[in-house]
């Protein structure tokens, strides 16, 4: 039985290295879950003012676009202020800060929950969110502003011009999106959350044990632009060689060759966690393309 005050010294060396490769026992692709060492189980509060910001940024955005190409403006003025190229110009540069808010959100994300599942659904919600609000704002104001106009669906079919009916069919298509993200979300957050304080837990009380790398195979599928493997870990408890497997995500550059390192976590209930030994016999694959997805 090895020492788990060691394992837990081991770790803490680790605290800022570089996440990949991740490894799961559990899980694979979006849904395999990673806690750095020295982070605790996140949270969704520290998400929420930068959520908000992107969606305001996605909504500014939109505004041009559904109030003067898809005719949801109230009246021809704001369609004529909405069109205007200034206006246009704004909008254009807003379009790159909302994606920047978008990826900070999406990088926040992988630091709270270490998933990139959660970090989608959070990213997702910003964009489709803020957008379908816009929509939903505008459409209102727009009929609200001339009582006697029917909305007919039909007029998207039959109207000489762009009716706003076509632009409330988008928006709901991104409220719909958005709606999606929102209902998927608290399951994946609690997923996320489970994994995270199982690991927390083997890194605390769990017993640590030395293991090596036996196997490692290429599965012919990325996620992104990162390989997907199956790997095989051999260790030794009590004097009993044991053999865990587990799915494994990583950059091209960075995959671990047959023989590596690893530590291997483990508790009475069965519960097993690995993650490489990078100061102790790492070693990767020398041939970065290797492994690189195909442009093709």
């Amino acid at each position: 039985m090895k020492d788990t005050a060691k394992g837990q010294q081991q770790h803490g060396q680790q605290e800022h290295i570089e996440p990949l490769p991740l490894f799961s026992t559990t899980d694979k692709n979006g849904r395999m879950t990673m806690l750095l060492p020295g982070r605790r189980v996140g949270r969704a509060a520290p998400l929420m003012p930068w959520l908000l910001t992107a969606a305001a940024l996605w909504a500014l955005t939109g505004s041009v676009p559904f109030g003067a190409l898809l005719s949801m403006a109230p009246t021809p003025a704001i369609s004529m202020l909405l069109g205007h190229p200034v206006t246009v110009g704004v909008a254009v540069v807003l379009l790159f800060v909302a994606i920047g808010a978008t990826g900070g959100v999406y990088s926040r994300s992988i630091e709270q929950f270490g998933q990139t599942r959660v970090a989608g659904l959070f990213a997702t919600l910003s964009a489709a969110g803020g957008l379908a609000a816009v929509a939903g704002v505008l459409l209102l104001w727009t009929l609200t502003s001339d009582l006697a106009r029917p909305f007919d669906l039909e007029a998207i079919a039959t109207s000489p011009t762009i009716p706003p009916e076509l632009g409330a069919v988008i928006g709901a298509c991104f409220a719909l999106w958005a709606a999606i993200a929102l209902l998927r979300l608290p399951g994946s957050i609690a997923h996320a959350r489970r994994r995270q304080a199982d690991i927390e837990r083997l890194r605390m009380e769990g017993l640590s044990c030395t293991g090596t790398l036996t196997a490692v195979n290429f599965t012919n599928r990325w996620l992104f632009n990162f390989p997907i493997f199956t790997v095989e870990v051999s260790y030794t408890v009590d004097g009993a060689p044991r053999v865990v497997s587990a799915h494994m995500r990583t950059s091209a550059d960075r995959v671990p060759l047959v023989g590596s390192q690893m530590i291997v976590l483990t508790d009475d209930r069965g519960t097993t966690h690995v993650e490489l030994d990078l100061f102790n016999g790492a070693v990767f694959e020398r041939d970065v393309t290797k492994y690189a997805p195909s442009d093709g």
